[in-house]
């Protein structure tokens, strides 16, 4: 089965998951069973991006789309996470409420028990289904987390399950259902941050623009390097274009090598993979670093 197979019926099990949840919850009250459904939607947001991710890779650029779809999946990483997280402080605010009249509410136990079962058998299986493209792909290995957190989200809802069926412990439904809010802001907040930064074109964390421009003007031809900016296209590559001063007056064709230098240093050293120079020679400009 291709990793694309894979992930569709992996994003249809999770679906009945997440599904059956939210109705088991209802009817149980249990807001347990709804926070772990609500974490179960995350996974199936997560796997979405991924099987976004190998279709629209498919695509090539266009005279339209010059860069393609290449920011697609971060867009919906971005989507998705504040949408987890207004969910995730429903849920706080919602379970706080409910542990107090948690006296008087009648949650049905064995709903919680037997949904949350059979997530852990589903979640288990996506893990399974999903463990070997992990080892070969960041996309694939970050849907298999997501999935591997809920299997053990779901093994907790089961627990306090029992717990309140066999002890009378009323309140671990609720106590359980704010920690799993608190965990999916935190797992979220970071891809929200993440996928931001990107979006507003942050230069990407690792690179150090103050030793960057020391390399580079280390180079004899080098007299100044500025008017910079660093920044992702996508999750994998960085970019980066310059204005390069240069120490002599030189023709086009023998700034080829000096290029070569500089696009080979930043590959070596920062990681860059898409160098855009401008070079120039007794220009009167603003030498600005960053402008």
């Amino acid at each position: 089965m291709k990793k694309e197979s894979r992930l569709r019926w992996v994003i249809l099990l999770n679906i009945i998951i997440t599904v059956s949840q939210v109705v088991g919850g209802i009817v149980g009250n249990s807001m347990a069973l709804i926070s772990d459904a609500m974490h179960n939607f995350s996974d199936v947001a997560a796997l979405f991006i991924s099987l976004i991710a190998i279709i629209l890779a498919k695509k090539e650029a266009t005279y339209s789309k010059s860069f393609g779809y290449k920011r697609a999946e971060v867009l919906a990483a971005f989507i998705n996470s504040a949408a987890i997280i207004a969910v995730a402080v429903y849920i706080i605010i919602a379970s706080i409420e409910r542990l107090q009249i948690t006296q008087t509410l009648e949650i049905n136990n064995d709903i919680v028990i037997w949904l949350a079962a059979v997530a852990i058998v589903a979640n288990g299986l996506s893990v399974w289904f999903l463990a070997k493209d992990a080892k070969d792909s960041m996309n694939m290995k970050s849907a298999f987390l997501h999935l591997l957190s809920d299997t053990l989200f779901s093994v907790a809802v089961l627990g306090g399950g029992l717990a309140m069926k066999y002890y009378g412990v009323t309140w671990v439904d609720g106590v359980l259902s704010i920690l799993i809010g608190f965990y999916l802001i935190a797992t979220s907040w970071q891809l929200l941050w993440g996928s931001t930064k990107i979006l507003l074109q942050f230069v990407p964390e690792g690179i150090d623009i103050q030793r960057l421009v020391k390399e580079v003007e280390q180079l004899e031809e080098v007299k100044n390097i500025h008017h910079i900016h660093v920044w992702q296209l996508d999750e994998y590559t960085i970019h980066l274009e310059a204005h390069v001063d240069l120490r002599d007056d030189l023709h086009v064709s023998r700034t080829h090598a000096i290029q070569k230098k500089i696009q080979d240093l930043l590959h070596t050293n920062f990681s860059i993979g898409h160098i855009t120079l401008q070079f120039e020679h007794g220009l009167e400009e603003n030498k600005k670093l960053i402008q």
